[in-house]
C-alpha cells in the first residue's frame, strides 16, 4: 500500500509539473502566429525560393541548396550542413509557412532532451518515468525560460537550424552511442553514424559535444566492451565532415586572414575557456536564481525517488563525473574564444544548454552516490533534507531579491509583446511589407521604415542603402529589381 501510495504521489507531480509546463509555452507559440522570415533567412533561401516558383519541384529546389552551399563554402562560411538547412527556411516553399518554426525547434528541443534523460534515469537507473518526466520537464522548463536569445533558440529559423538542430542531433547521437555501447544494437550505430556525420558540417559546438561525450564513452567502456571501438566510424565520419568545413575558403572571409591552427592560441584558448565557464557559473545560478530554484527542486524529487528504489550501480566516483561535466560543459566555449570574432545569438544558447545538461547529469549522480553509501544512514537522511531545504530557500530568496528574473523569463517577455500591442504592430506593418514585395507588377519595391527591436523576434531591417546586405537578400528572394526603405510619412 505504502509504495502505491508513493507511486500515486509521483504521478500527481509529474502530471503538475506537465501542466505548468504546457500553460509556459502557451505566450511563447501564440507568437508563432506573428513570425516571419527575416534577413539570413532570404538570403540562404533565396536560390531555393527561385527555384521553387520556376519549377515546384523538390528534386531542382535540392539542387539548388546544394549550390547554395558551394557558394557560401567558397565565399562565406564552411558548415556545409546547416546551410543546405538554412536554404530550406519554410517561406522558400509556403508564404505563410514560417509560423511552424517555433513549434519545430521547440519540439525538438523537448524530444532531444527526453530522449537522452530517458536513457539516463529510467534505462540505466530504473528510476520511475514520473520522476524522469518531471525532472526532465523542469530542466527544460529552465532551458526555454532563460535562452540568452529567444530568437536563435525559437523564433528565427536561420539562427535555430545553425544551432537548435545540431544540438538537438547531438542529444540523439550521444543517446544511440550509448546504447550501442550497452546493447550492441546496429540500429543505435546507424543512427549514431548519420547524426555524427551530418554534424561534421554543422557549427562547431554540437560536434564538439559529441567528440567529447563519445571519447569519454569508449574512454570508461573499452576494457569491458570491445564493440565500442567501432563508434570510431562515426567519429571519423564527422570529423572528415569538420575538415571539410574547416578547409572552406569562405572561413577567412568570415574569420579573418589569420583562421587556422596556431599552438600558442590553443593553450591560451583552454585557460580562458576555463575562467569564462567558472565566471558564467555564477551568472546563470544567482543572477538567474530561477534555474538554481529548478535544479534544487529536480534534486528533491531524486532524493525521494533513490530512496524508493534499487541502485543499478554504486556511483563509484562522483567527483571524477562532476570535473568531466563541467570540462565539457567549458569546452563549449572553445570555439568562440579561439575564433575571436563577434559571436551570433546561438552560440551563448547551446552553452547555456549543455550547461544543463551537465549539471543535470552531475545532480543525478551525486544523489545516487549520496543514497548508494548514506541511505541506511538516518542522520545523514536527515543532512541531506536540511541542505535540500536550504538550498531552496536559497533560490527562492534570491528569486525575492532578483526581482527581475521572472520578467526576464521568455514567457513574460512573449506576454509583454502581445498585450503591449507591440506584437500587432509588428504584423500589421510585415503584412503591409510582404503585400508590396509578393506584387509581381512592383520592381522597384520601398518599404515603410520598421523598428527593427522586435522584442524577442528577430527583425533585419532594410535600409536606405540599396547596397545594404539585407536590402540585396530581400530583393534577390522575391526577384526584385531594388528593395529600398523610406520614412513611413513618404507613403
Amino acid at each position: 500500500m505504502m509504495k502505491r501510495n508513493v507511486n500515486i504521489h509521483t504521478k500527481k507531480i509529474a502530471i503538475f509539473t506537465g501542466i505548468v509546463f504546457l500553460v509556459s509555452l502557451i505566450p511563447i507559440l501564440y507568437l508563432s502566429g506573428y513570425v516571419h522570415a527575416t534577413g539570413d533567412d532570404y538570403g540562404y533561401g533565396a536560390r531555393t525560393h527561385q527555384m521553387w516558383l520556376s519549377t515546384h519541384s523538390v528534386w531542382q529546389v535540392l539542387k539548388a541548396a546544394g549550390q547554395t552551399v558551394q557558394h557560401y563554402w567558397i565565399g562565406w562560411q564552411g558548415t556545409w550542413f546547416t546551410i543546405f538547412l538554412m536554404s530550406l527556411q519554410p517561406e522558400v516553399f509556403w508564404d505563410n509557412g514560417y509560423w511552424i518554426v517555433p513549434w519545430i525547434m521547440l519540439a525538438l528541443t523537448i524530444f532531444s532532451t527526453l530522449y537522452l534523460t530517458e536513457y539516463v534515469m529510467v534505462q540505466k537507473l530504473r528510476l520511475p518515468k514520473a520522476t524522469w518526466i518531471s525532472c526532465t520537464l523542469i530542466l527544460l522548463l529552465a532551458m526555454i525560460q532563460y535562452f540568452p536569445s529567444t530568437k536563435s533558440g525559437i523564433f528565427w529559423y536561420n539562427g535555430t537550424a545553425h544551432y537548435i538542430i545540431p544540438y538537438s542531433m547531438a542529444l540523439v547521437a550521444i543517446r544511440c552511442c550509448w546504447s550501442f555501447a550497452d546493447r550492441k544494437r546496429k540500429k543505435d550505430w546507424i543512427a549514431a553514424f548519420i547524426c555524427m556525420a551530418l554534424l561534421g558540417g554543422a557549427s562547431y559546438l554540437a560536434p564538439l559535444l559529441v567528440l567529447i561525450a563519445v571519447a569519454y564513452l569508449i574512454l570508461c567502456e573499452w576494457k569491458t566492451k570491445k564493440h565500442v571501438f567501432y563508434l570510431c566510424i562515426p567519429v571519423a565520419a564527422e570529423l572528415a565532415g569538420l575538415i571539410v568545413s574547416y578547409l572552406a575558403p569562405g572561413n577567412k572571409s568570415r574569420g579573418g586572414e589569420d583562421f587556422g591552427i596556431h599552438g600558442l592560441l590553443i593553450v591560451k584558448t583552454i585557460l580562458e575557456c576555463f575562467v569564462d565557464g567558472a565566471k558564467q557559473i555564477f551568472l546563470y545560478l544567482f543572477k538567474t536564481p530561477f534555474i538554481l530554484l529548478c535544479l534544487v527542486v529536480i534534486a528533491v524529487l531524486l532524493v525521494n525517488a533513490f530512496q524508493k528504489v534499487r541502485p543499478t550501480f554504486d556511483f563509484p566516483y562522483p567527483v571524477i563525473v562532476a570535473v568531466a561535466m563541467f570540462c565539457m560543459y567549458c569546452a563549449m566555449y572553445a570555439p568562440g574564444v579561439y575564433a575571436g570574432v563577434e559571436l551570433s545569438g546561438g552560440v551563448p544558447n547551446t552553452i547555456y544548454q549543455v550547461f544543463l545538461m551537465t549539471v543535470f547529469i552531475t545532480v543525478i549522480y551525486t544523489v545516487g552516490w549520496m543514497n548508494h553509501h548514506f541511505c541506511k544512514d538516518e542522520k545523514m537522511g536527515k543532512i541531506k533534507k536540511a541542505v535540500c531545504g536550504g538550498l531552496l530557500m536559497l533560490a527562492l530568496f534570491l528569486i525575492l531579491v532578483e526581482k527581475g528574473t521572472l520578467k526576464s523569463s521568455t514567457s513574460y517577455q512573449c506576454y509583454d509583446y502581445i498585450v503591449s500591442g507591440q506584437a500587432d504592430d509588428y504584423k500589421a506593418q510585415m503584412e503591409e511589407r510582404l503585400s508590396l514585395l509578393r506584387n509581381p507588377e512592383l520592381k522597384n519595391v520601398e518599404l515603410p521604415a520598421m523598428n527593427s527591436d522586435q522584442g524577442p523576434l528577430m527583425h533585419m531591417e532594410v535600409m536606405e542603402d540599396p547596397n545594404e546586405w539585407t536590402n540585396t537578400v530581400v530583393k534577390q528572394f522575391f526577384g526584385k529589381e531594388s528593395v529600398i526603405e523610406v520614412p513611413r510619412s513618404e507613403r
